[in-house]
């Protein structure tokens, strides 16, 4: 029997908690060869994309997939039985956020401050995120657009959530230890004379080569680089693969964050970036915990799903 999950139930059984830990596990799972990525694919046609991303773990396979904005998740079993039908789009809300708290703790551990540049849908995700997950900290938001500046913290008023945001990107980024970076730019906007000397760095917002949030001299700076799953960065990353045409990156000193999440990389001073395109890995582990919270809270719709036909069932 496939459970079918609705927006709405999502929102109300996971929590960034949830996801928090169960990404941890996935990567440490995927340290010990437990668990396992799938390069995203792309299929463009007439002005849209359909992309998909996969991966596995523990007797789970599964994948997302979206396009304009649409995403829906699909779970099985090893067995080949479809578990969950899930809409995706407060799940990827959930992973990117927790991913981003997740990724802040074991690369730069101690900070007590948060910058948030980019208040979309994802920024407003990020904020929440921290905020749920980072009690005490101070989280501060930058936009280029008053209405959307406004819009926000609407949204998130809604939500018991005050946001301070700051009017300056430069002025936010010199007052806090962590930055992140979560916008559609296609064009670089940090720079390196922003940062502070021990500044963490979680650019969030781009898994294309044409959309590039740093410029090369922050990478070029940085004494730690993280990436979820270095092969898939060599072709998503606009900001690694622009630095490493201007001959500013040097890729044997990226790390996979899995390394970071087990301990065998140690937190190092100077400047570090996690560099992250979501990889389909952290959508399967997100959908595996999802399917556990909803049999637990009799949430979710029941539908009978079978992809397998035989003449046999004919006149049946």
């Amino acid at each position: 029997m496939t459970i079918f999950v609705k927006e709405k139930d999502v929102h109300k059984v996971l929590t960034f908690k949830d996801t928090y830990d169960t990404l941890r596990e996935a990567f440490l799972l995927e340290e010990s060869k437990k668990a396992v990525n799938t390069k995203r694919v792309r299929t463009s046609f007439s002005g849209s994309t359909l992309t998909y991303q996969a991966g596995a773990l523990e007797g789970y396979l599964g994948f997302k997939t979206y396009i304009r904005g649409n995403f829906i998740s699909l779970l099985f079993s090893k067995d080949g039985e479809l578990l969950l039908f899930a809409e995706a789009d407060r799940l990827s809300l959930l992973r990117t956020g927790s991913l981003s708290v997740l990724a802040a703790d074991v690369i730069k551990k101690d900070y007590s401050s948060v910058g948030i540049i980019g208040l979309g849908k994802q920024g407003l995700a990020q904020v929440e995120a921290f905020h749920k997950l980072k009690q005490g900290i101070t989280v501060l938001g930058y936009t280029r657009s008053t209405d959307r500046e406004a819009y926000a913290k609407r949204i998130l008023s809604n939500l018991d959530i005050k946001l301070r945001t700051v009017q300056n990107m430069r002025d936010l980024v010199s007052q806090v230890d962590v930055v992140v970076t979560i916008t559609t730019a296609t064009s670089p906007f940090l720079k390196l004379e922003y940062l502070q000397k021990n500044t963490h760095v979680n650019a969030m917002g781009s898994n294309l080569p044409e959309r590039i949030e740093l410029y090369p001299e922050v990478i070029k700076a940085a004494k730690t680089i993280v990436v979820e799953n270095i092969e898939q960065a060599k072709e998503e990353s606009g900001e690694l693969i622009l630095a490493e045409k201007m001959n500013m990156l040097d890729w044997n000193k990226i790390v996979g964050f899995a390394e970071y999440v087990s301990g065998k990389e140690p937190v190092r001073d100077g400047i570090s970036v996690f560099k992250s395109v979501g990889i389909g890995l952290e959508d399967v582990a997100v959908m595996k915990c999802l399917l556990n919270k909803i049999a637990a809270a009799d949430v979710g719709t029941k539908i009978e799903v079978d992809g397998r036909w035989s003449l046999e069932s004919v006149g049946k």
